[in-house]
């Protein structure tokens, strides 16, 4: 019986020692790069709304921006995050008052390369544009968005998101 002990006891002690360093650099680590994640992610929602509203300026509400030019509000800004078939995705959405998408930025995602990854092209966030928020579904959901080939669980993901979270905010502004 002890030599078992003594055998288990070895085995478990420099695991256990391992496990203590391990967690104790990932914290240090994580400590040390927190800051730099933040910024990176901060500069990213920045171009973001750059691109959605052109020569705006923004307000941060609660849980949106309000986009401003010349003093005159021009409409809303926010961020719709959800998952889409790869993990996270996170858009930055522009939205005039009376419902319609001004356009909308994909801030982060880890969709598949080559397929999923296509929704942040260009082709396909150009579609949102001034387009009401009961239209952004995929034609094959009834609404006017057309899917990425071999990428309809992103292309679904993204368009669920982007609707959910602007009647959201369009309640919210009323």
């Amino acid at each position: 019986m002890r030599e078992e002990v003594k055998r288990i006891l070895g085995i478990a002690i420099p695991l256990i020692i391992i496990c203590i360093i391990s967690g104790a650099a990932l914290t240090a680590t994580y400590g040390l790069t927190e800051e730099r994640i933040e910024a990176v992610e901060q500069q990213k929602i920045n171009e973001s709304l750059s691109t959605i509203f052109l020569g705006a300026s923004f307000t941060e509400m609660d849980d949106y921006y309000i986009a401003t030019v010349s003093g005159e509000e021009i409409g809303y800004a926010f961020i719709a995050e959800g998952t889409g078939y790869g993990g996270t995705i996170r858009t930055m959405v522009g939205m005039y008052p009376n419902g319609t998408i001004s356009g909308v930025s994909i801030i982060s995602q880890s969709e598949t390369p080559g397929l999923g990854t296509r929704i942040a092209e260009p082709d396909f966030t150009n579609q949102f544009s001034g387009k009401r928020i009961e239209g952004v579904r995929l034609r094959r959901d009834g609404g006017v968005i057309d899917a990425i080939t071999g990428a309809t669980i992103s292309s679904r993901a993204i368009t669920d998101i982007v609707r959910e979270r602007a009647e959201v905010v369009m309640n919210e502004t009323r």
